[in-house]
């Protein structure tokens, strides 16, 4: 989290910022992404591209891990996109339920697309997970959230 800070402060100090800062990841960075979103003040836009490990059961958690990130949704400090695969093992579909009912109940801003037929990392063109509907549907979904989350109201 501390780069993601840094990496937030540095692109707020450019004279060509209009400081506005958006963070996104894929797999464990969609799950960083989110973390960036709950920890570090400052961001106004998150998106997590199945980031795996968001919920986790008790007996995943350690010493490098003591907190399921789910637990800190009630932090979330910007608007969230998630962009998930319904064939997808990390997260199942039934983890991307449990994320977004706890974010139902804290009331936080987010929009939640799952795509049929894509499994994880479906952005990837060089694997064959690459889908390539659903990956230029939620990349055009990601630079609109982005766009309304990030532009100058000027």
């Amino acid at each position: 989290m501390g780069d993601c800070e840094g990496a937030l402060q540095f692109l707020n100090s450019l004279p060509y910022s209009n400081g506005k800062t958006g963070v996104i990841g894929m797999c464990s960075g969609g799950r960083h992404a989110f973390l960036a979103g709950c920890r570090i003040p400052g961001f106004h836009a998150a998106v997590d591209c199945w980031g795996g490990g968001v919920v986790m059961a008790q007996s995943e958690l350690s010493s490098a891990r003591p907190a399921a990130p789910i637990d800190l949704t009630k932090d979330l400090s910007c608007p969230l996109l998630g962009i998930f695969g319904n064939d997808d093992g990390s997260p199942t579909p039934e983890q991307v339920n449990l994320h977004e009912e706890e974010l139902k109940k804290h009331g936080k801003t987010y929009t939640f697309h799952r795509y049929d037929g894509a499994g994880h990392a479906f952005w990837n063109y060089t694997r064959e997970a690459y889908r390539p509907v659903q990956a230029m549907d939620s990349w055009d979904k990601t630079l609109a959230f982005f766009d309304k989350h990030l532009k100058c109201n000027s």
